[in-house]
């Protein structure tokens, strides 16, 4: 007999499921699926509760919904000897088990990791990326946000920030063990821990489950590792990398070590990880010494896990990750003296909790608290002048801000039931509360011609201080509904209540898995679902910041054409969270046993995207308006074929084809940590950051 275990993260509740097939002791016969093999499964901790299945005609079989813990799967079948199998489930992962019952005495046991990008079980896939994968594959970053890059429907533009399925960077869901880790100010990722912690990374592309809600493009979850009965010491990149390779200044530094082990053996385990971090870019149209940004993290991550007692495991995740950047954006037409600094400060503190009830089901908590702090400085108080080959001065925008956020998670898994099928039930609570405090000064901007004429002066009234408050609460129940051993379908509604919009908003979705030939090696899957975005903490006091005063001025330089002309902040008319209506069918075909493709479209349009638009008007008051008009659409055609061997390793070719327009305006460019120096009238076109062809 020979069993093989296929590793596939998932989002707090795990699974097993897999095939059973047997073979006589005949030589090089094939193996044929076995259908009525019966498998009992048992959470070793808890023997007195038990799980029952039996295999399908075509051999498959599943548990879902289950809590991480150690089990032991046993299989039985008429006329085969019996299988026993001790299986450990991680947070977060599905176990593909396939069981190979053979009448011969010897026995065979291989374990290997499923592709992710083309999981064969769930109604909607994901890009899950292992430990081993981010160790082995060069990623130049060493970090696991490298992750995203490693999914087809991933862009990451100039000034690095990472955009999935065409949307901005802002509107992207990251989590750590479930908890948020954004920037509340912008929706930005503001996180970071050396990459020997990390367990897992899931990019879900198309998040149709309830649970995922406040984004519009996708979700990205990383589960962290925990330590072990075994003392392990690692050590990584202690020799920094030069210029000029043995001499010269340092480019890069990278040293990470991590200590793991047991402090009351079998109960109670730690995992310690430090590391830190100095790169320095350089820009050949510049000239040295000058031609060179600099940026610095240090990032330190502790877990401790605690084993209480059989039915209660207890985690608990502390994380430090301050980070400062020299001249940043440094580029030929933006030398040093014109560039910013910037410092942050973050940490991480949760709590999370897993109790296991009587009748199986069970309940996961997560108490978290994150701490995130930004400066953003020039290197002087010179006017910054904007000329159309060179830039000079000084950077205008003096930015001090703090946003803690407290976050309390509850998610019921129930104990699954029959009606029509077998049904796996979710249902989930989470309450935000964030505070956001922050100074904000601007210096002014000149703007000049090839003569070096002045065209515009752009003035700010005094010092912006800022201060909001603002509680979320979210609600979503999820079914998952094997209909029968071809037609999965996943059903779920969420409810978000946003303070800022003073908005309720309800989201219904629904994904789908068929199986409509006999070989289960063809898939059609599909989904349709309605995604409400959160409106960030920067969109609440956009009326707290300093005023733009405008004065332009003839081709000479000197006579005024237009003001000075003050621009107030105001809100046009009332807010509304970014409201988008995603779909998505895709067709998947094992073409040999290591060897899948895919092909698959997604179209999403969403309506309600914050906006700024200027308002300069002879008889009205001007203004810079925030509103809810915004619009996008978004179109993706994607070929993915995935080769998976073990002698051959893992090999993943895509090709996408997208389309992503929308108003260029949209509140990130002016409220975000670098805000642009002038404002333009709005535009609807083609999204800066969209490649429409990439392989």
């Amino acid at each position: 007999m020979a069993t093989a275990l296929t590793v596939a993260a998932f989002s707090e509740a795990g699974g097993i499921r897999g095939t059973v097939s047997a073979t006589t002791s005949i030589v090089n016969a094939q193996p044929a699926p076995l259908s009525g093999a019966r498998l009992t499964l048992v959470n070793r901790d808890l023997p007195g509760l038990s799980l029952n299945t039996v295999t399908d005609e075509a051999g498959n079989f599943f548990f879902a919904n289950l809590p991480f813990a150690t089990y032991v799967l046993t299989v039985e079948a008429d006329g085969f000897p019996t299988v026993t199998r001790e299986v450990n489930l991680a947070t977060g992962e599905t176990l593909i088990v396939e069981v190979e019952l053979t009448t011969a005495l010897s026995e065979t046991v291989i374990v290997r990791e499923e592709v992710g990008l083309l999981s064969t079980t769930e109604t909607t896939t994901s890009n899950v990326v292992h430990a081993e994968t981010l160790r082995n594959v060069p990623l130049r970053a060493e970090n696991y946000q490298s992750a995203l890059l490693l999914t087809p429907g991933a862009v990451r533009d100039s000034d690095g920030r990472d955009h999935l399925k065409g949307g901005r960077a802002g509107q992207n869901a990251y989590t750590v063990n479930g908890a948020d880790v954004t920037d509340p100010v912008t929706g930005n990722l503001a996180f970071d821990i050396p990459i020997e912690a990390a367990a897992s990374v899931r990019i879900e592309e198309n998040p149709y489950s309830a649970e995922f809600g406040r984004l519009t493009g996708g979700a990205i979850n990383l589960e962290t590792k925990g330590g072990g009965n075994k003392l392990k010491f690692t050590a990584a990149r202690f020799f920094p990398i030069f210029r000029n390779v043995i001499s010269g200044p340092i480019d890069s530094f990278r040293p990470r070590v991590t200590l793991t082990g047991p402090i009351l053996r079998d109960r109670l385990f730690f995992l310690q990880s430090f590391e830190y971090r100095f790169s320095r870019l350089r820009v050949p149209g510049l000239d040295p010494p000058q031609d060179n940004s600099t940026s610095e993290s240090f990032n330190s991550f502790t877990q401790f896990d605690l084993i209480l007692n059989k039915n209660n495991r207890l985690k608990f995740v502390a994380a430090f990750f301050p980070h400062k950047a020299r001249y940043v954006g440094l580029s030929t037409f933006n030398p040093r003296e014109t560039r910013p600094n910037i410092k942050q400060r973050g940490s991480l503190f949760s709590v999370s909790e897993q109790t296991i009830f009587n009748d199986a089901s069970f309940l996961s908590s997560n108490l978290s608290y994150k701490t995130f702090n930004v400066d953003i400085f020039g290197q002087g108080t010179q006017t910054l002048t904007l000329l159309p080959d060179l830039n000079t001065g000084n950077y205008f925008a003096d930015t001090r801000r703090q946003a803690p956020r407290l976050q309390w998670q509850e998610t019921y898994h129930a104990q699954s039931f029959e009606l029509g099928g077998r049904h796996w039930f979710r249902i989930g609570t989470e309450l935000d509360h964030t505070n956001v405090t922050g100074r904000f000064q601007n210096n002014p901007i000149l703007i000049r011609r090839h003569d070096d004429t002045l065209t515009q002066r752009i003035e700010f009234t005094g010092l912006g201080v800022v201060t909001r408050k603002v509680n979320e609460f979210a609600a979503f129940v999820q079914d998952q509904w094997i209909v029968n051993p071809k037609l999965t379908v996943d059903v779920g509604l969420r409810f978000d209540r946003d303070e800022i919009a003073r908005q309720n908003n309800f989201a219904p979705r629904l994904s789908f898995l068929f199986l409509p030939l006999k070989d289960d090696r063809t898939i059609i899957r599909g989904g349709v679902g309605l995604f409400y975005d959160r409106i960030p903490l920067a969109v609440g006091y956009f009326t707290q910041l300093p005023e733009r005063v405008v004065t332009t001025f003839a081709p000479d330089g000197f006579n005024l054409i237009d003001g000075p002309r003050r621009f107030i902040n105001t809100v046009d008319g009332s807010l509304y969270n970014p409201r988008s209506v995603r779909w998505s069918l895709q067709l998947d075909r094992g073409i040999t046993k290591s060897l899948r493709a895919r092909v698959g479209y997604l179209q999403r349009s969403t309506e309600n995207d914050l906006i700024i638009k200027p308002l300069a008007r002879e008889s009205e008051r001007s203004a810079h308006a925030l509103s809810s008009n915004g619009r996008s659409r978004y179109r993706e055609l994607q070929l993915l074929a995935a080769y998976n061997k073990t002698r051959m390793g893992d090999w993943t070719a895509s090709y996408v084809w997208s389309g992503a327009r929308g108003d260029l305006n949209t509140f990130d460019n002016f409220l975000g940590d670098f805000p642009a120096f002038v404002v333009r009238p709005n535009e609807y076109g083609p999204l800066p950051f969209d490649v429409p062809h990439r392989l």
